[in-house]
């Protein structure tokens, strides 16, 4: 009988032994797989950021060149209201689709209603739009788009201050003078933009 206790003893000791191996070995496992998790964790995120990275770079550049196809349209625009308003001031009239104005006011007034009826100040406002939906995109930017940002919104700033003036008003020198300080400070500031974009 004592040898049979002796065996079960044995059987005992072999049995812990064995417990306690695979007890260890499935705590090497697991910590193994946290560590793996978590490095697929790290480089999934490093990804998104990453991602995340590129998408804003290309609302960035969205930006920018709806910026310059505002800027573009106005310009055109406000060119067109000034050389109306001269025509009609220093060369007795202006012709705005066959029609002839000697006063200043209908020429303003028929070279709106031109834009309004080809569709270019409708352009521009969906332009403008546009560009609101996308400077929304901008907000909150990665930290090493911060400067970025803020010269964009620097640009926003001078496009949205462009537009008012698709409406003329004033006299025709301060208008023909403050649109093109506009312009100069539009072109300027897309100039920054696009230096940092690139």
């Amino acid at each position: 009988m004592s040898n049979l206790a002796q065996e079960d003893r044995e059987k005992e000791k072999k049995r812990k032994l064995m417990l306690i191996v695979l007890t260890f070995v499935l705590i090497i496992a697991a910590f193994a797989s946290i560590g793996a998790y978590h490095k697929h964790q790290e480089r999934v995120a490093a990804e998104q950021k990453k991602k995340a990275g590129q998408k804003y770079k290309e609302n960035l550049s969205s930006a920018y060149n709806q910026m310059v196809a505002a800027g573009s349209m106005m310009e055109d625009i406000i060119n067109g209201y000034t050389e109306v308003w001269h025509a009609a001031i220093w060369n007795n009239g202006a012709t705005i689709e066959g029609q002839r104005y000697t006063d200043f006011n209908m020429a303003l007034a028929a070279q709106m209603a031109s834009y309004d009826t080809n569709g270019d100040l409708a352009t521009v406002e969906a332009t403008m739009t546009s560009l609101d939906q996308t400077m929304d995109k901008l907000k909150n930017p990665p930290a090493k788009f911060k400067d970025e940002y803020t010269v964009s919104l620097d640009a926003y700033t001078a496009v949205k201050d462009m537009n008012t003036y698709v409406n003329p008003s004033d006299s025709y020198q301060t208008y023909s003078q403050i649109t093109n300080e506009k312009d100069n400070e539009l072109a300027s500031k897309l100039n920054s933009l696009e230096v940092r974009i690139d």
